[in-house]
């Protein structure tokens, strides 16, 4: 063979190992973080926990194999990983072993045991292999040994190919089974390409592998280390951030975790690559631009096709800014290993704590928008991703030294954002008359503008965007809240108000409802289940058509304990609540009464309802209400076939299982439809109207009813028909998209083709 067509096999066999490891990589993740979904109620902190644990051993893998190049010669290095590899190989295929039962008072510590004992050994194996790649070819003679960094782009593109795979090709093709067993078929791959790649060098320069000292410390100081975590610390916290931002309003998903992550190893792509696609002084232009607008709207959420590009283009922009400094920053070969222990070193701490401290420190999601003001506290100086390698980028285009010290200047440009940001709901409120949406949004537009002219001080422009958040923040919600809670499973409010006298829950962004009293003494359910809730109608025609004692009920998800009110003395109710913190909240807090006073002696089993339920005999229940979707964002396992075959197995032959599927984003009922048909069950859908909705100036009609869309399934039509559930109860719509037209089975759920990008959801 030619010099050059060796060349070309050794970069092509490095590249190729590299791209299979990084395959590997990241189809673990969303790949063993969907088999444990189930366990922990589908709530998005599974997916934020499990993206901590695997920053974790991502830097235990570079720690790893930073030691390995510090301590030991290059064909000891071989022998050690080769040994690690065949190790890991032992405990595939990957899989949760039947013992490990779900710690609801302690979920996060549980699941990560769980990945530690599933997956940490071969993810461990596999990403330590990265960086030893890099240094290994940095040790052959290729003209291109003294910058191995392009392997990284290679390997951060097989990241991207897969994430963006897994959704739309390997979740509808493959069970979450063959996944498993393809990649340990891909492991063994893998193993084969990292020895031939240790033989490949040692064939190219004789000696090479076998005799190559230790690498040596690259005089790298501690300023240098400094701003490697910095800059990476940031772009993950925001993917943490931002990915539990859009699943609390849509649902705990792998489309919904695969595409930020995707986006974010882009970025690494572009930054690394020969010739950046994206320039880095054009990137952070557009950072600063898109952390400016963000800021100024942060608080609108629909519809769904606005707000998801949003959040979406600034943590791109953000990530795209970051990353390109890390490149600009990077040392000389020498020192690749521990320029890799930093970088991961810094994702985790950033990971950490978003996903793990600020739900302890925290009573509301403010780690999403503080990253956001440390981002803008990290805009890159103008121009600096244009020149070479190395450096601090002290100065700006023209030699304008960006300084930190905050000027007087600064100063009043933050308080004119202050003023503006916290001021301009109490002016325009004083107005006494609903402010349109365009004041906001011209007055929030002249605050960006503002807050932009200040992005080439990074103190003063952090200082503005967390000004201008911070009014974003204080825009109305509906009511005075007057209670805040956090758990693992989300973000509690208890507000109230006045005319009429009512208290809500509020998950998230969602009103689950409460309790009003219309008079004094007397207290009622709101919302969903009010006199003119479809449910209501239905619990009292299964009630009025069940013979053979009292009536035997399940309800799925506690919320405020509101629908206890219709409980009848005697009557054998049921309820599975996840959060512990939610069972407080209708039990002990003083909140809320419905269920104290209906329901004293409840029967709460807590857990995830699924597993609770598959406990339980069969034909235990005449009735199960499903109303478990945390926020606007949805348990998908709960809405399976094989979960909706479950729930049915567990109803009398004539029982009936009530759907709550309101939802603002997504459009549930096609996919209930698909899933009755697969199963052979009869649907009726009870369809909001305007009976429904309150108001107070109607005599006597409920003014906190908020219409709500419920489905009843049956095993028959003769059984549906014979309980009369009215006009309001039709046929359901059909299949209207990928994931509609299948359903939805365990080993596949797609939210892409049932997501209201243009809003008009039916949740409130």
């Amino acid at each position: 063979m030619s010099p050059n067509g060796g060349r070309w096999a050794s970069v092509a066999l490095f590249t190729g190992t590299a791209f299979v490891g990084a395959v590997l990589l990241f189809w673990i993740q969303p790949l063993f973080t969907k088999m444990a979904l189930p366990l922990l109620g589908g709530t998005p902190s599974v997916w934020n926990t499990a993206l901590v644990f695997f920053q974790a051993m991502l830097l235990a893998g570079y720690g790893y194999a930073h030691a390995l190049a510090r301590w030991l010669r290059p064909r000891h290095q071989l022998a050690a990983h080769g040994a690690l590899l065949c190790a890991a190989g032992l405990t595939l295929p990957i899989g949760i072993g039947d013992g490990w039962v779900p710690d609801a008072t302690a979920p996060a510590a549980w699941l990560m045991a769980l990945l530690a004992a599933a997956v940490g050994a071969p993810f461990l194996a596999v990403a330590a292999t990265a960086p030893l790649l890099q240094r290994w070819f940095s040790l052959g003679g290729h003209p291109r040994a003294h910058d191995p960094y392009f392997l990284y782009a290679a390997s951060n593109a097989g990241s991207v190919a897969v994430l963006l795979a897994f959704p739309f090709v390997l979740e509808p093709l493959l069970t979450t089974r063959a996944q498993s067993l393809a990649w340990t078929i891909g492991f063994g791959v893998l193993a084969a390409g990292v020895i031939a790649c240790g033989a490949a060098v040692a064939g190219a320069r004789p000696g090479s592998l076998a005799t190559a000292a230790p690498s040596a410390p690259a005089g790298v100081r501690w300023r240098q280390r400094g701003a490697w975590m910095a800059y990476s610390a940031v772009p993950s916290a925001l993917l943490i951030g931002v990915t539990g931002h859009i699943g609390t309003d849509i649902a705990s998903a792998p489309l919904l975790w695969v595409v930020p992550l995707a986006l974010y190893l882009l970025t690494f792509v572009n930054a690394f690559a020969r010739r950046p696609w994206i320039p880095g002084w054009l990137a952070s232009r557009a950072m600063a631009l898109a952390l400016a607008l963000l800021a100024a709207v942060f608080v609108w959420r629909e519809p769904a096709g606005v707000f998801l590009p949003l959040h979406l283009g600034a943590f791109g922009c953000v990530a795209l800014a970051c990353h390109a400094e890390l490149a600009r920053r990077r040392p000389a070969a020498g020192a690749l290993t521990e320029f890799y222990l930093f970088l991961s070193l810094g994702g985790l701490a950033g990971g950490a704590l978003v996903a793990l401290a600020a739900p302890r420190v925290f009573d509301t999601v403010l780690e999403y928008p503080l990253a956001l003001a440390l981002a803008a506290a990290l805009v890159p100086a103008r121009g600096a991703g244009a020149r070479g390698r190395g450096g601090g980028g002290a100065r700006g285009r023209g030699g304008e030294e960006r300084r930190w010290p905050l000027r007087r200047g600064d100063l009043l440009v933050a308080a004119a954002v202050a003023a503006g940001a916290l001021g301009l709901q109490p002016a325009l409120g004083a107005l006494g008359r609903p402010t349109p949406v365009v004041v906001y949004g011209c007055v929030t537009a002249v605050l960006a503008a503002v807050t932009l002219s200040r992005q080439v001080r990074p103190a003063a422009f952090a200082l503005c965007i967390g000004l201008l958040l911070l009014g974003a923040s204080r825009l109305p919600q509906g009511d005075d809240t007057v209670w805040t809670g956090r758990s693992f499973f989300g973000v509690y409010r208890v507000t109230e108000q006045t005319d009429p006298p009512a208290r809500n829950l509020i998950h998230g962004t969602t009103n689950h409802g409460g309790q009003w009293m219309p008079t004094r003494g007397a207290l009622l359910p709101s919302a969903y289940y009010t006199a003119a809730s479809p449910a209501v109608a239905a619990l009292e025609s299964v009630r009025n058509h069940t013979a053979g004692g009292p009536l035997r009920v399940g309800v799925v998800g506690l919320g405020a304990g509101a629908i206890a009110y219709w409980r009848r003395p005697g009557e054998r109710w049921r309820y599975y609540e996840i959060d512990p913190l939610v069972v407080w909240l209708a039990t002990r807090s003083g909140y809320f009464g419905l269920l104290g006073r209906h329901d004293p002696d409840a029967r709460i089993v807590l857990g995830d309802a699924r597993l609770g339920l598959a406990r339980e005999a069969d034909g235990r229940f005449d009735l199960l209400v499903l109303d478990a979707f945390t926020s606007a964002a949805i348990p998908t396992h709960l809405l399976t076939q094989e979960a909706m075959a479950l729930f049915m197995r567990k109803l009398r032959p004539e029982g009936v299982l009530l759907l709550h599927i309101s939802n603002r984003q997504l459009d549930l009922e096609p996919v209930v439809a698909a899933n009755a048909r697969a199963l052979g069950h009869a649907a009726l859908a009870g369809r909001p109207s305007p009976a429904d909705e309150g108001d107070e100036g109607d005599g006597g009609r409920d003014p906190t009813a908020a219409g709500s869309l419920w489905v009843a399934l049956a095993r028959d039509e003769e059984r549906l028909r014979a309980l009369a559930l009215g006009d309001g109860w039709t046929a359901l719509r059909g299949a209207a998209g990928p994931g509609g037209e299948r359903g939805w089975r365990d080993d596949f759920s797609s939210v892409v083709g049932i997501v209201r990008w243009t809003g008009g959801g039916s949740r409130d």
